[in-house]
């Protein structure tokens, strides 16, 4: 399945929104990463490619968030900056 499927317009809006409104309650930057595969066998280490790549370490307060989602291979990985665990799992 290929992401524009799997998220659709309306999915897409809906995350942007949740996003907007739950950074109002928050001082965390969030971003949601999805892609199809998983190109390596432990989502942690993408999302922190990802993480790095996006720079998301130069937030002021060094609490970006990012959330990792392979449709295909059905796995996910939440990770953030000194202020936040790292969590993974297989979406079964």
């Amino acid at each position: 399945m290929k992401v524009k499927e799997f998220i659709g317009k309306d999915g897409s809006a809906a995350i942007e929104s949740a996003i907007k409104e739950a950074e109002l309650n928050t001082s965390g930057e969030i971003r949601v990463h999805i892609e199809s595969e998983c190109k390596v066998p432990d989502p942690v280490d993408r999302a922190v490619f990802i993480f790095n790549h996006l720079k998301m370490f130069e937030t002021k307060d060094r609490n970006g968030v990012l959330i990792y989602v392979a449709v295909k291979s059905k796995k996910f990985a939440i990770i953030g900056d000194t202020k936040y665990i790292i969590m993974s799992n297989i979406i079964l």
